[in-house]
């Protein structure tokens, strides 16, 4: 039996009221008159090809699983691949200025990199639309996709590289090591790259593995809380990110040579 899982949402003062307007898979894009100019915002993640976009005062690079934003009012070209195909969704409303400021998406940031998982979901999502789930399911779509910019670590990890890349990666899993759902596959999803770089990364710098490592800083929060005075095994695991009490006294065990109940009771 797993444990409950509860997480507090925190309050925001603005009211999101956001409208999902079109969902369109482009494959025609060489039949569209430039430049493109639109009165609302528009979110790409692109499906196959490559591209310049052009903004007026910068250039930025395109491929499948990359996405760009394009802005009220703002005028931009592109220069595509004769197979250049994309997915777009048009959206508004009045708390979509704060919405997108918090979250560090602007005009002079319109382009990140890293989004292939998302192809398949977006895909699947467009080919189930009806005319009774339209709204729903197009709005859905777009606040999962914005969800994966709310972690500030994906900027500064995107522009990033090296030691400073690792070091924005231990910061990541020194404030989500407790988070019961971590893994190397949500850490590679929240920072745009795939589960092997990240894996290889970490081996080259820490000379460990992912799990090595996790289980090694969550033993020593439980050794913390146990210092502190708490004596529960099972919530001493829970606290620690582990699912199962039986297997957190395992690991314990391996790391301190005794069980947690068995450090419990001698100390």
């Amino acid at each position: 039996m797993t444990e409950s899982i509860c997480e507090f949402m925190h309050t925001k003062d603005y009211n999101l009221n956001i409208k999902a307007v079109t969902f369109v898979y482009e494959t025609m894009f060489h039949t569209l008159q430039q430049p493109f100019f639109y009165s609302i915002y528009r979110i790409h993640l692109i499906t196959s090809g490559s591209a310049v976009l052009k903004t007026g005062t910068e250039s930025y690079e395109l491929k499948k699983g990359d996405i760009f934003f394009a802005f009220p009012a703002s005028f931009y070209e592109i220069e595509a691949s004769d197979d250049f195909t994309y997915l777009y969704i048009n959206f508004m409303g009045v708390g979509v200025p704060s919405l997108l400021e918090e979250l560090s998406i602007g005009t002079n940031s319109p382009v990140y990199h890293g989004f292939n998982t998302l192809i398949d979901f977006w895909q699947s999502s467009l080919a189930r639309i009806t005319p009774l789930n339209t709204n729903i399911l197009t709005e859905s779509v777009l606040l999962y996709t914005l969800s994966f910019f709310g972690d500030k670590q994906i900027k500064e990890f995107e522009h990033k590289s090296g030691d400073n890349a690792f070091e924005a990666l231990l910061v990541y899993i020194d404030e989500h090591y407790r988070d019961s759902d971590i893994s190397l596959k949500k850490i590679a999803t929240v920072f745009s790259y795939t589960e092997k770089y990240l894996s290889s990364l970490f081996k080259k710098n820490m000379n460990v593995s992912f799990r090595t490592y996790l289980n090694r800083l969550r033993i020593q929060y439980a050794h913390e809380l146990i210092e502190s005075g708490v004596t529960s095994v099972r919530q001493i695991a829970s606290m620690c990110g582990y699912y199962d009490a039986l297997y957190f006294s395992k690991v314990f065990k391996k790391q301190r040579g005794v069980t947690p109940s068995e450090y419990i009771k001698n100390r």
